[in-house]
Formats: structure tokens, C-alpha cells, sequence
């Protein structure tokens, strides 16, 4: 019989169900203005169309600056979980649009993190993915400000503080950020260093780590533009080459060939991942022969 292991923490993270929660209630409270996301509430296409459906609409895939000034003046705006720039807020502000705020308290942390410091006259080195929302949210128009995007070279000659603050996007692989971290080390000795990968990313990426050699197929379930199921996926494949690895999102993504004579698979959970989803993955696994 095929053994299947669903890896803990399975299912929305803290930040996740706290965003939603605050989508719906806005929702709730103004039933008859229309509710937009100003982007992906959370990285999710299953939660975003159940968002729809809940009469909360989400402005992504485009310029959402030049769509939020086409609302009407009586919509509500929500921001999303992974944290906003000022000059969305500016706008926002401007229009005199109703707003509220769904960020993640980690990343709220972090922005809160970055501003302390450079209140204190500490240049800031942000370590993201280019383009994430997290790391656009840290970085964009804030002077002092450095981006270490994950995937190219930094340039450390922009740094003229001795001793500057390093902190990082919420969803980062936990392996690359401590070569990272070694690597500002040598160059930079007095760095201080804040290591704000959120624990229910740490986990998850441990337990991939951490799997027992009988498995023989590795499924991580979310979406893919979901910056930690990448993670995971990755991790999963840096650590465990020999075994196959696939990120799906729903049952209608697996490939039955890639389940034949496969009698131990792990199934990992992105944070933004309906814990129904991997239900469903669950129940057809159970039943594949």
C-alpha cells in the first residue's frame, strides 16, 4: 500500500488567514461598495477566485497604479499581505479612497525594522527576489536602501555604512541566505545581521530537508508565482536530486505517469496553499492505482 506523507505546517500560514479574515470582514462592512486587492492578496489563484466569488476583486497582472485611479471614489482598496510601496499609499491617499491594510505582522516587522534604522542613519542592505511585491514593498523609493536581489551580483561598493542592517524577504531559501549572509560577512565584518525568515517557511523547508530516504516522489503543493512553494520545490531538488519533485497547485496538475510504482510520496505545502487543496491531492493519491 502506497504510504503518504502530508509534511507539517500544512495549510494557510498565520499571516495568510489573518489576510483573508481582513478581506472578508471589509467585505463584510461596506456590502454595498465594490472591495478591490490592490494586487494578489496572497500568491494563490485558488484563493483569489474564491476571493471573487466572495465579491472581492483583485487589480494584478497590470499597472496598478494607472488602474486604481479608474475606481470610483466610493471603492474600498485593500493592501495586500506582502506589504506596499509609500507611493501606493500616496495615491491611494489622494483619491481619497477607503483603504485597509492586510500585511503579514512578519513583514510589518521588517518595514517597521528597515525605518527604525534608517531613522538611526544605518544604510539598509534588503536581501529579496527582485520584482517580489515583499521585497518592492522594502525597497522601492527608499533612500538608504539596497536591494540584494537573490538571483545576481551585489554591488558592494553602494555601502559607505561600516555597520549596516541586513534583513531579507519573509520567504527566502534558507540554505542560499546563509551563504549570502557569509559572503557580506567577509565583505562587510560589522553587518548586523537579522535573519526574519518567517518560522512557518523554516519549518516547512526543514521538514523537506529532513525526509526519509524510502521517499521516492516529492510533491509540493501551491502556486507558481508563490515565492516560498519555489522555495520548497527547490530545496526539495537541491536536496534530494535522486527523487522526482513537481509543483502543483491542484489535483488537475498531476501527471499520472510520474505516480507509477511510486509507494512513498511526500506531499509539502506552500503558506498560501488551501488545506482542501491537499485534501483533494490526498484523496486521489489514495485512490490511484
Amino acid at each position: 500500500m502506497r504510504k503518504i506523507d502530508v509534511l507539517e505546517p500544512k495549510g494557510y500560514c498565520a499571516g495568510v488567514a489573518n489576510a483573508i479574515r481582513i478581506a472578508k470582514d471589509v467585505k463584510d462592512k461596506h456590502p454595498h461598495q465594490e472591495v478591490y486587492v490592490l494586487g494578489m492578496l496572497v500568491h494563490n489563484q485558488i484563493v483569489i477566485d474564491e476571493l471573487e466569488q466572495y465579491g472581492i476583486h483583485s487589480i494584478y497582472g497590470k499597472d496598478i497604479e494607472s488602474e486604481v485611479k479608474k475606481l470610483a471614489k466610493d471603492s474600498v482598496v485593500i493592501y495586500t499581505a506582502h506589504g506596499h510601496t509609500k507611493r501606493l499609499e500616496s495615491l491611494v491617499n489622494s483619491l481619497g479612497l477607503v483603504s485597509y491594510d492586510a500585511v503579514c505582522g512578519k513583514v510589518k516587522f521588517n518595514l517597521t525594522l528597515i525605518n527604525d534604522y534608517l531613522s538611526k542613519g544605518h544604510e539598509v542592505i534588503y536581501i529579496g527576489k527582485s520584482g517580489h511585491p515583499e521585497a518592492l514593498a522594502a525597497t522601492l523609493d527608499m533612500e538608504g536602501v539596497y536591494l540584494y536581489d537573490v538571483d545576481s551580483e551585489f554591488d558592494f561598493a553602494q555601502i559607505q555604512d561600516p555597520s549596516p542592517l541586513v534583513l531579507n524577504q519573509t520567504t527566502l531559501n534558507i540554505s542560499s541566505l546563509k551563504n549570502i549572509h557569509q559572503k557580506i560577512a567577509e565583505k562587510i565584518p560589522q553587518a548586523e545581521f537579522k535573519d526574519e525568515i518567517c518560522n512557518a517557511t523554516r519549518l516547512r523547508q526543514e521538514n523537506i530537508i529532513n525526509l526519509s530516504s524510502s521517499v521516492d516522489l516529492i510533491l509540493v503543493v501551491g502556486d507558481t508565482r508563490s515565492s516560498n512553494s519555489n522555495r520548497l520545490l527547490e530545496i526539495a531538488k537541491a536536496y534530494h536530486p535522486n527523487v522526482p519533485s513537481r509543483l502543483i497547485n491542484s489535483v488537475k496538475d498531476l501527471d499520472s505517469n510520474l505516480l507509477e510504482n511510486k509507494n512513498h510520496i511526500a506531499i509539502a505545502s506552500g503558506a498560501s496553499t488551501p488545506i482542501s487543496s491537499i485534501d483533494m491531492i490526498v484523496e486521489y493519491l489514495n485512490n490511484f492505482r
